[in-house]
């Protein structure tokens, strides 16, 4: 698909009718930090922890986060995520390949009973290190990431938005994506789609003990590349179909 046929694409998209619900944000939220390429950033991105690595463009980040966000509202407007989420993965990724992002076939792994981690963030970790195999730097964003929304408190905007969007009763989805430059004009997104199916409810996802609850884990993982010349034409299409759902499920920036 050339670039053409994905602006198309992203303008014939319906979002009429996709599930909004607002998120209270604090006077002070619009104040807070920008994408910068200077530094390590995170960002909640509805039920998508995404962490850019310092040397990756401002913009690249915003089209990205715009990207991964158009995806989840498309999804959440096709696919039940609470009865079906591997279905609701499918849709999502679907978009993804639309605008641009190459994913390779890769099949959903249960980790239930492997490796020695017993709560949700811990998982996630293992998972990245073995099935990505990130640089050592790359890893320690990861984790930052994970730490830090694991020791939020319950009401904070940042957990507040991640578990609306993740948490379902006896069902969670989540994705972990690290944002790294590529060689040539290619940028690289290590992604890592998560369901945790519990026989009791689902609470604070990231600490969960997934294991002390005998629910199933599975993940898939992805190394996804983008052309950054694409990526950069389609931004402003992209920005324009999210721009009104932007408050409702994108998180304040913030540096890791």
């Amino acid at each position: 698909m050339c670039n053409s046929d994905r602006l198309e694409y992203i303008r014939a998209i319906d979002l009429s009718g996709t599930p909004r619900q607002i998120t209270e944000q604090p006077p002070e939220a619009d104040a807070g930090e920008v994408f910068d390429q200077a530094k390590n950033q995170a960002q909640i991105v509805g039920s998508g922890i995404f962490s850019f690595v310092k040397g990756v463009d401002s913009n690249i980040r915003e089209a990205i986060s715009d990207s991964a966000m158009l995806a989840q509202l498309v999804a959440n407007k096709k696919a039940n995520a609470a009865k079906k989420p591997l279905e609701w993965f499918s849709e999502y990724a679907r978009v993804l390949q639309n605008v641009g992002w190459t994913l390779q076939d890769s099949q959903w792994t249960d980790y239930s009973t492997s490796g020695k981690a017993a709560e949700v963030g811990a998982k996630v970790i293992e998972i990245v290190t073995a099935a990505l195999s990130p640089a050592a730097g790359a890893l320690t964003i990861i984790k930052s990431v994970v730490d830090v929304l694991t020791a939020m408190q319950p009401n904070s905007l940042w957990l507040t938005l991640f578990s609306r969007e993740s948490q379902f009763a006896r069902v969670a989805k989540f994705q972990i994506g690290l944002v790294e430059n590529g060689p040539e004009d290619d940028v690289f997104v290590s992604l890592v789609g998560c369901v945790i199916e519990a026989k009791s409810d689902i609470t604070q996802v990231l600490v969960f003990k997934f294991r002390q609850a005998n629910a199933t884990f599975k993940a898939n993982s992805n190394k996804v590349s983008i052309n950054r010349t694409s990526l950069t034409e389609l931004g402003p299409a992209i920005r324009t179909k999210i721009r009104a759902y932007q408050a409702d499920y994108l998180s304040s920036i913030a540096e890791i």
